[in-house]
């Protein structure tokens, strides 16, 4: 058995009508604003700084909904949901889930990009 993909591009493509410039546009502003987005939540968490890491990772979690991308976004929304309570401890271990999915969908997002321009 396979592991499940990172995003669903026939998911995130009907959320915008079949359009795929649109989602390679998406893709290449997230790939530029998400990492600085997820060095708000960790700055937050250092901070400790519960009401700043729930708002740097709604932000997150709003630029993520596009994707289809499950695991990351429900990641970042259970550590919203620390910040706003903040569980800054068990936060510390959810930020860290966070990145190592995130990273799995720039990942994916970048060689999903590489595939078009290559296709073009």
């Amino acid at each position: 058995m396979s592991a499940p993909a990172v995003f669903n591009l026939a998911d995130a493509l009907a959320r915008i009508d079949q359009d795929e410039e649109l989602f390679q546009t998406l893709a290449e502003i997230f790939l530029d604003q998400a990492p600085q987005d997820f060095a708000a939540t960790t700055a937050a968490l250092e901070a400790r700084d519960g009401a700043a890491l729930a708002k740097a990772a709604h932000r997150l979690k709003g630029a993520l909904a596009q994707f289809s991308a499950p695991r990351v976004f429900e990641s970042t929304k259970e550590l919203e949901s620390l910040g706003k309570a903040g569980s800054l401890e068990a936060a510390a271990e959810v930020c860290a889930r966070v990145d190592q999915e995130l990273q799995a969908l720039l990942a994916a997002l970048r060689a999903y990009l590489l595939t078009r321009a290559q296709a073009s």
